[in-house]
């Protein structure tokens, strides 16, 4: 008989999508060497680092939380925009959050319309591609 805790946690991984956790942590991979590795490419670090956050926030909410693509897509695209809001708001600064911390850099200091264009186009991939994933999962 199995005892109760290695139930629970069989049951917990029952209900964990384990492919957008795995896709989560490639992605998550991909911004770590983004923010290091290829910190000098202007282009790789502003544009694609922005599209990949939104899709890496995507599927590891989507890896845990069962949601219509459309409904989580548009969920990520709201909390980015509310991310560079705080970012226009100087938000960081009026926490005064010391330079460096991961607080400070979660929430960014510099606010663009080129960022929020790349969180929509990151929303609207990782919609796209879930949405055709599902369709042809539910085919089937």
């Amino acid at each position: 008989m199995e005892q109760p805790a290695v139930t629970g946690f069989k049951k917990l991984f029952r209900h964990i999508h384990m492919g957008y956790l795995f896709l989560a942590l490639g992605i998550f991979i991909i911004e770590i060497l983004i923010a290091t590795v290829f910190s000098g490419i202007p282009f790789i670090r502003a544009y694609l680092g922005d599209t990949l956050v939104v899709i890496l926030l995507y599927c590891l909410i989507r890896a845990f939380w069962s949601a219509s693509p459309l409904a989580l897509s548009g969920a990520v695209f709201l909390f980015a925009c509310a991310v560079e809001a705080a970012q226009a708001l100087h938000l960081a600064d009026a926490l005064g959050l010391p330079s460096g911390s991961v607080l400070r850099i979660l929430i960014g200091t510099s606010f663009s319309w080129i960022d929020i264009l790349m969180y929509f186009l990151g929303c609207l991939i990782a919609f796209l591609l879930d949405s055709i994933y599902l369709h042809r999962h539910a085919v089937r």
